[in-house]
């Protein structure tokens, strides 16, 4: 067996040991069923997948389109469809994903954080997720171009991209601002 393999197998498995010590500190609210202990809880029911991801090959590359002007080199597309609405939960869920893309590489800040930017794509206006992010976490929306609006007020550089309300040019090249 090589020394990897021997060494991974006789790894001790902490997060079993550590649950059941949660269950003993907690076992009166958990017998009276004020709380409930699940361990390696799964986070979705289906595999988590981006819409799509678009990489920039080299950092300093120029992107002359409205809707790319916000791009880092990762970039996270949620998609929704013409006659779905964009949510809360999906606020937090491709926020989540964002985090997740970030992390589940083999070195730690092989992606720098400060290198991903999240676009939602959506039909209509989302009132009630923005008027949530207002609320709950501080945001503000700033409209920047005919159907394209950065969501400010957060590390994660964001924008919502209305697209019944962009223009043809909200997707041509522009010029910089």
């Amino acid at each position: 067996m090589s020394g990897r393999k021997k060494q991974d197998s006789q790894r001790l498995q902490w997060h079993p040991a550590f649950g059941a010590a949660l269950r003993i500190t907690f076992a009166e609210e958990i017998e009276r069923k004020e709380l409930e202990l699940q361990e390696e809880y799964l986070l979705s029911k289906k595999t988590p997948q981006i819409d799509v991801l678009i990489i920039k090959k080299r950092k300093d590359a120029m992107i002359r389109k409205t809707i790319g002007r916000k791009f880092r080199q990762h970039n996270i597309v949620e998609y929704k469809a013409p006659d779905d609405n964009l949510s809360v939960n999906d606020f937090y869920k491709v926020y989540g994903y964002a985090c997740f893309y970030q992390s589940n590489t083999n070195r730690v800040r092989e992606i720098e954080p400060t290198e991903i930017t999240i676009t939602f794509v959506c039909n209509r206006y989302p009132r009630e997720m923005l008027k949530h992010l207002k609320e709950v976490r501080g945001m503000r929306v700033e409209q920047h171009y005919k159907g394209i609006y950065y969501l400010k007020g957060d590390a994660v550089p964001m924008q919502l991209l209305i697209t019944h309300e962009l223009t043809h040019t909200g997707i041509q090249r522009t010029t910089l601002r």
